[in-house]
């Protein structure tokens, strides 16, 4: 039978999805919930528990360290690189209409904190003033998300606008009254990426990648590099598994043609790429989703 199904965002979203507002969670390892580089409209905290994470933000790359918080604001183009064995981190990812609806509140704090910027991100070092405090909310945050107390999404909101306040005194929103002008590149990528999100059941060819940013097919290969970490064509593919994986734990759908759905002229092609991103099978990546 098949299940509604609600992705955290920046998962690949088959149509019909629905975006959560809010998530938090502990993640170690390969837990992460999105490898892929994407952006969305929620900001993004995370906090690192134990090891080291490195982690793109646009064009640039930061490895934070144990006690190390990051947010991430929205819009901003980010993606996990790589996490050694024993690294663990809280990731929170939270829709601004979770936050209060005072308009004075959100004109004078929250549309300057997370909107009119001179960074995309705000950056807390270990030892830093405020770090502590700041990886104690998180944990707080994330430790309630998993109660089951019917008042535990209420102390959740509560903890957030802690969080929020706590971000303010660090960063005065006064101080961030300049806009940061979006980088023409990293505009370029976004239209091209959404392209393959509109179409990627469909044939893509790489000149219909670069026709959507209205470069050649040369800029374009360079600024998937850049921004995403590998070719358009390798994104493709990418963004086509990720589909597939909803699709496969939410619908009974058989997995031929979920591989066509998704954009794949081959079954026997789409298991062999989907073996090797996943390491197992579609029809064992979807047992695994039924049991427990």
């Amino acid at each position: 039978m098949e299940k509604p199904y609600v992705l955290v965002p920046g998962t690949p979203a088959a149509a019909g999805a629905r975006m959560k507002t809010f998530y938090a969670s502990e993640e170690k390892g390969s837990s992460s919930i999105c490898t892929m580089t994407h952006w969305h409209e929620e900001a993004e905290c995370i906090t690192v528990l134990c090891g080291s994470l490195d982690f793109q933000v646009n064009e640039s790359v930061i490895t934070l360290h144990e006690k190390d918080t990051l947010l991430v604001l929205p819009g901003t183009i980010h993606r996990n690189i790589t996490e050694p064995e024993g690294t663990s981190i809280i990731r929170i990812l939270v829709n601004q209409t979770l936050l209060t609806s005072d308009p004075d509140i959100r004109t004078r704090f929250i549309h300057p904190l997370l909107e009119n910027r001179l960074s995309d991100y705000l950056y807390v070092p270990a030892g830093s003033e405020g770090a502590d405090r700041l990886q104690f909310l998180i944990r707080d945050i994330e430790k309630t998300e998993r109660e089951a107390s019917p008042y535990s999404r209420l102390k959740v909101i509560a903890l957030l606008h802690f969080l929020l306040y706590d971000f303010c005194l660090l960063f005065p929103p006064e101080r961030k009254s300049a806009s940061l002008p979006s980088p023409s590149d990293r505009a370029v990528q976004k239209d091209m990426v959404e392209y393959i999100k509109r179409n990627y059941a469909d044939k893509i060819t790489l000149d219909d990648i670069a026709s959507a940013g209205k470069v050649s097919r040369s800029k374009c290969c360079s600024l998937f590099k850049i921004y995403m970490g590998s070719s358009p064509i390798d994104y493709v593919n990418e963004y086509r598994l990720g589909v597939s994986r909803t699709l496969l734990e939410y619908q009974d759908t058989p997995i031929a043609d979920i591989a066509f759905a998704c954009g794949f002229t081959s079954q026997s092609y789409f298991s062999k790429l989907f073996s090797r991103s996943f390491h197992m099978t579609p029809k064992e990546f979807r047992a695994s989703r039924r049991t427990g």
